[in-house]
């Protein structure tokens, strides 16, 4: 028997996945994969306009649509962002966070982290109203090995857990880049009990530093696993629009102008070594390894337009954009055209 079977055979853990999603939806297919085999509901809460009123990929509704057709997600939630009051803001941030975390005024706490918490406190609560007894929060990058996930969830059902989280990987460009070493300092969430005791709330005081935003009320007992346990695989930066990720990450204002890396990102080769948008993550790791391709991921597969995987033909003046038919790349051009220079054909396409 395979740990995933055992998992679903012996433990009485109902596990439910909620997604938060704007860009990055190319690699939301795959990370559902990673954990599908012990996870019994998918939600997707999803924004056509982000917290900082860019819209999202002209396709991603009907990238969602199909990945709920095809029995991938359950249930989808379109999410859209909004201003707080002092008053709500107030009601949901934590009664344990530290006050260095929230400062002396509310009205300068950005209204994207309550965004943000509110569209997984949608998750958590699907999740609930679908039977769930414990859920995961979760971005579209996010990986996980199906064996060390199967054996952590019959970990959790047999101690009872509260709050359980993990130390993470950081794959950079395509997923056979890992920058090294591994984060030793923050971790993300894995696996939470659902209780009505337990919502999401601000900045909640945590014994590891993790996303504010990600952190329930009144957690009791947390576990952090080992990285010989669990790890979760953070294909952070590698994206077909690495721009758009830029744009609009919730943090966006600790990096600071990244036209630089922008354009250091374009031409990036593991040779060049580390290089990071953030001033302060970015210094956690000292050198690029070379790795399998863990989950399979392959952008080449996909198309710029659509993000649908299949046979895709690369624009012929450039070599690099790839387009499943000639509607997508008519559709393209516009965006396209101002990319679009004149390369040499690579050697095995001669």
């Amino acid at each position: 028997v395979q740990p995933s079977d055992t998992c679903v055979v012996v433990c009485s853990m109902k596990l439910g996945a909620c997604y938060n999603v704007f860009d990055c939806e190319e690699l939301l297919e795959s990370s559902i994969l990673s954990i599908k085999d012990v996870v019994s509901y998918v939600v997707v809460v999803y924004q056509t306009t982000s917290n900082f009123g860019f819209s999202a990929h002209p396709h991603l509704r009907d990238l969602l649509q199909d990945l709920k057709t095809r029995g991938l997600v359950h249930d989808l939630v379109e999410y859209e962002p909004r201003e707080f009051s002092l008053q709500e803001k107030a009601s949901l941030i934590s009664a344990t966070a530290p006050a260095e975390a929230i400062g002396k005024d509310l009205a300068e706490v950005s209204d994207v982290f309550f965004n943000e918490m509110s569209k997984r406190e949608i998750g958590r609560i699907r999740c609930r109203d679908n039977g769930c007894s414990h859920f995961m929060t979760m971005d579209c990058d996010e990986y996980y090995k199906k064996e060390e996930l199967a054996k952590a969830i019959d970990l959790i059902d047999h101690r009872g857990y509260d709050a359980t989280a993990c130390r993470m990987r950081t794959f950079f460009k395509e997923p056979i880049y890992e920058l090294m070493p591994p984060d030793g300092f923050n971790a993300v969430p894995l696996i939470y009990k659902i209780t009505e005791s337990m919502p999401f709330r601000l900045a909640a005081d945590y014994p590891f530093v993790l996303d504010p935003t990600r952190r329930l009320e009144n957690v009791g007992t947390f576990h952090m696993f080992q990285r010989a346990e669990i790890e979760m695989y953070h294909m952070s930066f590698v994206r077909k629009d690495m721009r758009m990720k830029l744009a609009n990450v919730s943090n966006k204002m600790n990096y600071g102008e990244t036209d630089w890396f922008l354009r250091a990102y374009e031409k990036w080769t593991p040779s060049d070594g580390v290089v990071h948008p953030h001033p302060h993550i970015g210094r956690l790791f000292k050198e690029v390894q070379t790795v399998p391709n863990y989950f399979d991921i392959n952008l080449s597969r996909m198309c710029d337009t659509c993000y649908k995987t299949s046979d895709t033909k690369r624009c012929m003046k450039c070599m690099s954009a790839q387009y499943c038919s000639r509607a997508c790349q008519a559709e393209d051009w516009p965006k396209h055209k101002a990319h679009c220079t004149t390369k040499e054909k690579p050697a095995e396409e001669k």
